[in-house]
C-alpha cells in the first residue's frame, strides 16, 4: 500500500511540475489576464490619465493628458495635470513648450525643460495653474506634472 501511495504522490508531483512552470513563465500573461477580467485599471494619480491631445513636433511629439482632480468623493479643489515628451531618445537638450490644457485656445503655462538635467521651469499664464509638481523621467519620455486648481 505504501509503495501504491508513493507512485501516485510522485506522479502527481511530475504531472504538476509543467503547470507550476507555465504560471511562473507566464506570470505577466496571467495577471493582465485578470485583471483585463475585473475591469480594474491603473489609478489616474499614478499614469497621469489618459492622453487627452498629442501635438506633433519634428521627431518628437508632447502629449497633454487629461486633469487629475480625483477625490473620494466628487472631484478635490486641487488637481495636476501631466504633460510628456518622446520618444526621449530623439528630444533635443533644451524644449519650451506653451501648453493649453483646457483647449480653449489660450495657452494656460509654459514649461521649459532642460533634458540633460531633467530641471524644468514653469511660468504660470493663467490663475489655474499653481505651480511645478515634478519632473519624471519615463520609460520612453520625459513628463512635468503641473499643479491646478479645480476651475468648475
Amino acid at each position: 500500500m505504501s509503495k501504491l501511495k508513493a507512485f501516485f504522490g510522485y506522479g502527481l508531483a511530475v504531472l504538476a511540475l509543467p503547470l507550476v512552470l507555465a504560471t511562473f513563465v507566464g506570470e505577466g500573461f496571467w495577471s493582465q489576464t485578470l485583471v483585463g477580467a475585473t475591469g480594474l485599471t491603473v489609478s489616474p494619480w499614478y499614469t497621469g490619465d489618459v492622453v487627452a491631445r498629442t501635438v506633433e513636433h519634428t521627431g518628437y511629439e508632447i502629449r497633454i493628458h487629461r486633469p487629475v482632480f480625483l477625490a473620494l468623493i466628487g472631484e478635490a479643489p486641487d488637481g495636476f495635470i501631466q504633460v510628456d515628451w518622446a520618444p526621449a531618445a530623439d528630444l533635443p537638450p533644451h524644449v519650451a513648450e506653451d501648453v493649453d490644457y483646457n483647449g480653449d485656445g489660450h495657452a494656460d503655462f509654459r514649461v521649459e525643460l532642460d533634458t540633460q538635467t531633467g530641471q524644468a521651469v514653469l511660468t504660470p499664464l493663467s490663475p489655474l495653474v499653481t505651480g511645478l509638481r515634478g519632473t519624471y523621467r519615463l520609460k520612453d519620455a520625459w513628463a512635468v506634472r503641473v499643479n491646478l486648481l479645480n476651475g468648475k
